[in-house]
């Protein structure tokens, strides 16, 4: 563990951080860039000017964004954030994933100060309706439990902050870890498999749900890219049996 002196010395550690993580990694960071690659070629996909895509296309760059973010903070060796973001991205998800299967609902998600206790209902625990009808979000399966492992970092939860303070017996201080590091090179590489496996779960619903009828000329290649990334994603997660 490093102390930190101060905020510059905190921006260098990071940058250290990254250059060391991403040769611990080796060619599996490529993995990185190939599932932004998915993510950012949709981006090309014409969608139609109706407000029914808009919002769940929206929240599509939101999850995006929120993977960058998710990717960027675990290089650095900060694992509880990289969890907030992926559950800020399933919130997202779900929220579209709702939306595109109940477009008559798109009016009352924009007007949440005129129909407040509707939308507190409704969207406000939207993962507690996916988890309630998985038949009708069978792509969601699953994802919901991911979202409450990841609530645990996003809020103050006991396993969240705990195992990042100690007390230095001699001096009687409290300390905390700015850095969130791993017992193994190979405990960082499964927690990176985790990450990299459930934001592809979230193109998934995406793909499938809003961009995939709509792609034209690029189906064939975006879906080619898909079937090869299922391919080295899966046999990384069965390796690391999360």
């Amino acid at each position: 563990m490093k102390e930190i002196k101060g905020f510059e010395n905190f921006l260098e550690i990071e940058y250290e951080n990254i250059s060391e993580n991403i040769k611990i990694l080796g060619r599996d960071f490529q993995l990185i860039l190939e599932l932004d690659n998915l993510y950012s070629t949709c981006l090309n996909i014409t969608l139609p000017e109706d407000p029914d895509i808009m919002i769940p296309a929206f929240l599509y760059l939101i999850s995006h964004q929120e993977f960058y973010n998710g990717m960027a903070s675990f290089l650095r060796l900060h694992k509880n954030q990289s969890f907030r973001c992926l559950r800020a991205a399933l919130d997202s998800t779900f929220t579209a994933y709702y939306l595109l299967k109940n477009p008559e609902e798109i009016k009352l998600y924009i007007d949440k100060s005129r129909n407040s206790s509707s939308w507190e209902n409704l969207f406000r625990n939207i993962k507690v309706t996916m988890k309630n009808n998985q038949k009708k979000f069978p792509l969601a399966v699953g994802l919901p439990q991911v979202h409450d492992l990841c609530s645990r970092y996003a809020h103050a939860d006991p396993e969240g902050i705990f195992h990042k303070y100690f007390m230095d017996k001699e001096e009687k201080k409290l300390n905390v870890r700015y850095f969130d590091y791993e017992i193994s090179a190979n405990e960082y590489r499964k927690w990176f498999v985790f990450l990299l496996f459930y934001f592809y779960k979230i193109f998934l619903i995406y793909w499938h749900e809003m961009l995939k009828d709509r792609a034209g000329r690029m189906k064939k290649e975006i879906e080619y890219l898909i079937k090869a990334y299922k391919v080295k994603i899966s046999q990384l997660k069965k390796q690391y049996a999360f």
